[in-house]
């Protein structure tokens, strides 16, 4: 893909923190299947029963694909309403480790949170790897993609 651990660092973390608001949802959605079926599950049409995706980190990517794992997977979404100078105000966020990220290196505790809520992409159950029942168990499958 990208040749060095800091190019490619540096441009995973750049789909986070510059690209992302960019793309439409369903440009977000595409980008987020299509990087773990080439990048990361090359059995991603596999006709095998019970076959589910998966992601493994890179240790070549610095831990900026985690991150970009976490900012597209489109049931990892969030918003956030914290008080900033005695308004109000809510942010699109990401969950990981227990934190809502804004992006690589902002984030919010929940203790500081006045409200979550969450705020998956209506559509990404039809999105998502063709075929699969999106039951709980597929859910519970991804969401430890991104825990």
């Amino acid at each position: 893909m990208f040749r060095g651990s800091h190019l490619r660092s540096g441009t995973i973390g750049r789909f986070v923190d510059e690209w992302y608001d960019i793309l439409t949802p369903t440009e977000r959605m595409q980008l987020f299947e299509w990087t773990i079926r080439l990048t990361y599950d090359e059995r991603w049409n596999s006709k095998e029963e019970n076959y589910k995706p998966h992601f493994e980190p890179d240790s070549r990517c610095c831990g900026e694909d985690i991150m970009f794992v976490h900012r597209y997977h489109p049931y990892n979404q969030y918003k956030v309403t914290i008080e900033v100078d005695g308004k109000e105000e809510t942010f699109d966020t990401f969950l990981l480790n227990g934190r809502y990220y804004i992006n690589t290196s902002q984030f919010f505790a929940t203790e500081d949170a006045k409200e979550i809520r969450h705020n998956p992409n209506p559509d990404w159950q039809d999105f998502m790897h063709p075929g699969v029942d999106y039951d709980r168990n597929i859910i519970e499958k991804y969401s430890d993609i991104i825990q």
